[in-house]
């Protein structure tokens, strides 16, 4: 590999490399108080030793499990409301005014009646999670669907396209690059909310150890806490948009 090359793989890295080096010489020569920013390499031990007693995989992977559940039912409730909703006028005229009410409300107000209803387990974070995230998906779609060119639809049917093969071949291919653009806009909120849901609620996940370290005043444990989550939505975040990718090459090149 050229230096060129090798210069294009690290070069993303470097801004965090950079802010990590000035991290630890700030918090070394106490220029903050450490209890406010502790050494950087005082959270990186703190998180290889939680790797070590298996908590931080734990709260991880229930954090992880909250928000992919929550991300997948918006998902899958998003699509299918969007394009029924550009495909049925009877659809449109159901769902039009409630998501035009609901989109704009601050849905995490909500969740003390999640916890009255669901209690403090997956139940109520994983709706919680799909509730927050099923408005872009919803919206993304139908904007998606409706653009669909009549000409090409007419075009179709006049050649004896069933309503199947129309919705396969011409709404669909064209709304797949809506539908991944409304996932991308849903999954940040996805971790959002999880974080926030088990900061209030507790009962396990990163929030709930974030805030757990706080009461205890041990930071690099918050900051442990935090970076995961950050870490985990950068990987999901590529993971999608490799995804994408894959299943919309023709759309990109």
């Amino acid at each position: 590999m050229s230096l060129a090359g090798i210069g294009r793989v690290l070069a993303p890295g470097l801004s965090i490399a950079v802010l990590a080096a000035v991290w630890e010489l700030v918090a070394s020569f106490q220029l903050v108080n450490p209890f406010f920013l502790p050494r950087f390499s005082s959270i990186v031990a703190g998180m290889i030793e939680m790797i070590r007693d298996g908590s931080l995989l734990q709260h991880a992977g229930i954090s992880l499990l909250r928000a992919l559940a929550g991300f997948v039912l918006a998902g899958c409730a998003g699509t299918a409301i969007g394009l029924g909703m550009a495909r049925s006028r009877a659809l449109h005229w159901t769902f039009d005014l409630a998501i035009s009410v609901a989109n704009p409300a601050p849905k995490i107000a909500l969740l003390p009646a999640f916890i009255l209803w669901f209690g403090i387990g997956h139940e109520s974070k994983i709706l919680m999670v799909a509730l927050s995230c099923v408005f872009p998906v919803v919206l993304s779609t139908y904007i998606g669907a409706l653009g669909v060119s009549r000409a090409l639809i007419w075009t179709a049917r006049s050649m004896g396209t069933s309503e199947a093969a129309l919705f396969r071949r011409v709404v669909l291919p064209h709304t797949l690059p809506f539908i991944f653009t409304g996932l991308q806009i849903a999954l940040p909120i996805a971790l959002i909310v999880v974080f926030v849901t088990e900061m209030v609620a507790g009962g396990g996940g990163l929030g709930f150890v974030l805030v757990y370290s706080a009461r205890l005043f041990e930071i690099p444990r918050e900051f442990v806490a935090l970076f995961t989550v950050l870490i985990l939505g950068f990987g999901l975040d590529r993971l999608l948009l490799w995804t994408r990718r894959r299943v919309l090459a023709w759309h990109e090149a």
